[in-house]
């Protein structure tokens, strides 16, 4: 009987370490390097965000939108993206979080296709599923395909478009 008790429980202890694992993980990520420090410092927040998609982590999303929202300049350039930072932060709707989070990718996409990169290498990904078969785009340090549109439920859904060098 106790050696039931000790099997039981040792399931239980393992179940909960794969429900905290972070689905972000891969093996391998590029290691990107921009010349300008702030674009730098605003492309890791993203990752931060899109990292809290993949794991469905509201809060996360949440609290890193906030840090965006606050570190981007008020400037005509940064509008858009200032803005619906905002809104994800807000919202604690995860939904509603992944369709803000094509707006921010697009923005980003834009900030990151124009600017100086050292070093690295930034990969842009597709998942034809998402939006009801509409499609998605998200940005990633890794070739590996880690889903923000779908998390857990279709975590590899997609393939790499384009490397932005």
């Amino acid at each position: 009987m106790t050696i039931l008790l000790i099997v039981i429980s040792c399931g239980k202890d393992k179940k909960q370490e794969v429900d905290n694992a972070d689905l972000n993980s891969t093996d391998s990520h590029s290691e990107v390097e921009f010349s300008d420090k702030n674009i730098q410092q605003v492309y890791a927040m993203y990752l931060e965000i899109k990292a809290g998609l993949v794991n469905s982590d509201i809060e996360v999303v949440r609290s890193t939108s906030k840090k965006l929202e606050e570190t981007l300049e008020d400037t005509e350039e940064y509008k858009q993206l200032k803005a619906t930072s905002k809104l994800i932060s807000l919202t604690k709707d995860l939904q509603k979080q992944r369709d803000f989070f094509v707006t921010i990718t697009d923005e980003i996409d834009n900030i990151v296709s124009n600017a100086n990169i050292i070093s690295g290498e930034v990969y842009k990904q597709y998942c034809p599923m998402a939006f009801d078969g509409s499609g998605g785009y998200w940005l990633s340090d890794s070739e590996e395909i880690r889903n923000p549109y779908f998390g857990n439920k279709m975590l590899k859904c997609g393939n790499v478009k384009e490397t932005i060098k």
